[in-house]
């Protein structure tokens, strides 16, 4: 039911939709759906109503008049939903429609299609697609003015970008279909029921974190029914549900608001004596199951649920945080066993499976769920699950490995080849052990150097949702005390690789007139698409031009961060710390871009010369141990950790390039300062096992890959005889000399030390394959005698 003018929209199974004043009668009966109408309605503050219908069709009303159709073909419109007007088009409606093709549709309605005289506005194709969940559509409802909330029979909620599309949070707790959702009025949480027979609390997803959330149930309210159909939110943020028992019920956070204690009690005595199947409650061990005195230990959160053993049965109780007591909620019926080995009784994105483990491969990110059923190929699933979350190549071992373990899989039933013999790498005989051998003899000890050193091409890190980015700056651009043009805008909504160059320029040349005027807390989405323009070349040289540069570097937090000659100085901010990220992205392209330009010789791009002679300041950062204030996040070590190889792979293609090295003298010190920042920070992270989970996989082997390249451009082969050992030795002596403490310190000293750093990521066998044969490969490269 939805509140219009102090009366109220009803929907039936007829072709009928009702229109009444609440106190009174039917005022109108509006028929236009050809066949039964679905409980789907919206209306907006112009007067105008939204319905959904079986009949694959999408219906806009004023008053008793339909004014508009809108088709899904084959498919039941589920939810409709009103939203806000685009700035980019303040001339339409937008609405939203869920169906049961498993798609929420966003619709354009021109306002000058619903003049009065004019034929009924009708259309097939929707202005964008979010696809996303596995089936139906069954709810939707607007979270703010540019997300919207959708909840489906795969038993999922999304959060969903109206301007771009892009799914933004995933909500999983639900153990069966999803029928509504709601958003508090006063944003503090979202509300969510289905046929699990609860509602379900979450919170608000975060704004512009750039990775899909994966959301966690805040509280779970059990319904004495076997049906939560509807869920609302009033004004005072209490929750309304219409339950299958043809009962509504409400729930209140604020204790003056609650029921009486008569009215409580009897509530609980209808939920205890009511049922509920194992399968709601996700997975349950039978043989870890609590009895009774579990009950004395306090609930950790309001509505923490517990499952224990009572005389011959199996309870579910809730934690009441206002009563300090635990409620039983129902007895527990159904196949326990299943529940205990997980068999078919987890709900994820639409399927049953054995297993849904959490796992956590970005502490920037929160973790995400891994489904797996015990007749899968585990190497199939992680392949899988590597490709849905764009991770590297170099996680299969490690994540397959995890299924084996976690799932308990029999590894003789494995074959060897696949099993590898596989040990746990931190407790282990496959733990690595300084000075000694690993327990896990890995293939790549055997690695060919060539294939991993010297490195030949640079890595460009231009991958960026400009949909996303569009929508924070439109957002950000209103409040600018210097905002883009219009024409910026637009360009940025076309961006492409195709873009002409005086376009790139242009919008290269507004970033820059303005970012000097945005704080840093909403310069980011500037600095984002800086690092993505150098790409264009009249871009990248006016982004490297003295003043713009100076300009950058100030706003970013780069300049301060450069020029601290100690770390008491004080550390970058929050915001700066995230503009870094895109800086070091901006330097790490503009490397790689701009040093594979053809005519680099005769025109020396900006760039070069600017950040070649930032390298040594750079350098000092890095070995003087001040990068605490951000490295403790992984883009941005990635991001260092890519600069560093790409300055080590330009130095290494034109280090022999006279006429270059005469303009950029500087490019003859870059191998050594690549060299002394690439064993900083393999040392910086050290040779604790729990290292190859917190450092993202592609780190360790792109410095890796900058040392080697760095090392044999330094002191490439010689013919001389006994040349291979003699270079060794030279090798050995110049990661000694970088790798020591001080001036003073003995290169043998420093060497020792970063041998078994060395030796960590060549024979440790949670490491990816790929470093350990990087390793491995720079190991064969130097000496092992004393220098």
């Amino acid at each position: 039911m939805i509140g219009l003018f102090a009366r109220s929209l009803m929907t039936s199974l007829s072709r009928f939709l009702f229109y009444m004043d609440i106190p009174i009668q039917v005022c109108i009966d509006l028929e236009s759906h050809l066949q039964l109408l679905v409980c789907t309605l919206d209306s907006n503050d112009k007067g105008l109503i939204l319905s959904g219908s079986w009949d694959s069709t999408a219906k806009l009303w004023n008053y008793d008049t339909s004014i508009g159709t809108l088709k899904r073909t084959g498919a039941t419109i589920w939810a409709v939903l009103f939203l806000p007007t685009s700035q980019l088009h303040p001339d339409e409606y937008l609405v939203a429609t869920g169906s049961s093709d498993s798609v929420v549709a966003i619709w354009r309605i021109p306002f000058d299609s619903l003049n009065p005289g004019s034929a009924s506005f009708e259309s097939s194709k929707p202005a964008r697609i979010l696809a996303g969940h596995t089936d139906c559509v069954r709810s939707l409802a607007l979270l703010d003015s540019s997300r919207l909330i959708s909840a489906s029979n795969d038993g999922s909620l999304r959060c969903w970008s109206i301007a771009s599309g892009t799914c933004l949070a995933e909500f999983y707790g639900h153990t069966n279909f999803v029928y509504s959702v709601a958003v508090d009025p006063g944003a503090q949480f979202i509300a969510s029921s289905g046929e699990d027979r609860t509602v379900r609390v979450w919170t608000i997803p975060a704004d512009g974190v750039g990775y899909v959330q994966q959301m966690e149930c805040e509280q779970t309210l059990f319904l004495p029914c076997q049906t939560v159909w509807c869920v609302a939110i009033t004004a005072d943020g209490d929750i309304a549900v219409g339950c299958s028992d043809a009962k509504i019920r409400l729930f209140s956070r604020k204790a003056e608001r609650q029921a009486t204690g008569t009215a409580l009690e009897t509530y609980e005595a209808e939920l205890a004596s009511s049922k509920m199947a194992a399968g709601t409650l996700g997975e349950v061990d039978k043989h870890a199951l609590p009895g009774v005195e579990a009950l004395c230990v306090p609930g950790r959160n309001e509505g923490q649920v517990m499952v224990i053993r009572e005389d011959a049965g199996v309870v579910c109780y809730q934690w009441s945080a206002r009563e300090s007591r635990w409620v039983k909620v129902g007895d527990v019926v159904g196949s326990i066993d299943d529940s205990a080995t997980g068999s078919n009784r987890t709900l994820f994105e639409g399927r049953e499976y054995d297993y849904v483990f959490t796992v956590d491969f970005d502490e920037n990110a929160p973790p995400v769920k891994l489904p797996y059923n015990k007749t899968d190929d585990p190497w199939h699933v992680a392949q899988a699950f590597l490709f849905k979350h764009n991770l590297p190549q170099d996680y299969l071992d490690t994540v397959a490995n995890y299924i084996i373990k976690n799932a308990g899989l029999d590894k003789s039933s494995l074959p060897s080849s696949v099993t590898g013999g596989f040990s746990d790498p931190f407790t282990g005989s496959g733990r690595y052990v300084p000075g000694g051998s690993s327990g896990h003899q890995s293939n790549a000890s055997g690695a060919n150097a060539a294939d991993y050193f010297p490195a030949k091409e640079c890595i460009t890190l231009e991958t960026t949702n400009v949909q996303v980015l569009l929508r924070k700056l439109v957002e950000f651009n209103s409040s600018a005390s210097k905002p883009l043009p219009d024409r910026a805008l637009q360009i940025i909504e076309k961006m492409s690789p195709e873009m002409p160059d005086h376009d790139a320029l242009y919008l290269t040349q507004s970033i820059l007139d303005a970012i000097a005027q945005w704080p840093a807390e909403t310069a980011f989405p500037l600095f984002d698409l800086l690092r993505c323009l150098v790409r264009w070349s009249s871009a990248s040289e006016a982004i490297f031009q003295p003043d713009a540069w100076a300009c950058v570097s100030r706003v970013s937090g780069l300049q301060g961060l450069l020029e601290s000659s100690t770390a008491s100085e004080p550390p970058p901010t929050p915001a700066q710390v995230n503009c870094l990220l895109f800086t070091f992205r901006l330097m790490t392209n503009a490397i790689a871009i701009d040093g594979s330009r053809p005519d680099i010789i005769a025109n020396v791009p900006a760039s070069l010369p600017l950040i070649i002679r930032l390298a040594s300041k750079f350098a000092s950062l890095i070995t003087g141990r001040r990068i605490d204030a951000f490295f403790d996040k992984k883009g941005h070590q990635v991001a260092v950790a890519t600069l560093i190889f790409n300055l080590s792979t330009f130095a290494h293609l034109h280090q022999r390039n006279d006429n270059l090295v005469s303009i950029l003298p500087a490019l003859r010190g870059l191998p050594g300062l690549c060299t002394r920042m690439a064993i900083s920070l393999l040392s910086y992270y050290g040779t604790e096992p729990g290292v190859v989970v917190r450092c993202p996989p592609e780190v360790p082997l792109r410095l890796l890959r900058a040392l080697g390249t760095a090392i044999v451009t330094s002191i490439p082969e010689t013919a001389e005889d006994g040349g291979d050992a003699v270079t060794k030795l030279k090798r050995t002596r110049l990661i000694g000399s970088a790798a020591a403490a001080s001036a003073e310190e003995d290169p043998l000293a420093g060497w020792n030390r970063f041998r078994d750093v060395l030796g960590f990521w060549a024979k440790t066998a949670a490491v990816q394959p790929a470093t350990r044969g990087c390793a491995n490969a720079l190991m064969e490269c130097l000496s092992d005698s004393q220098l």
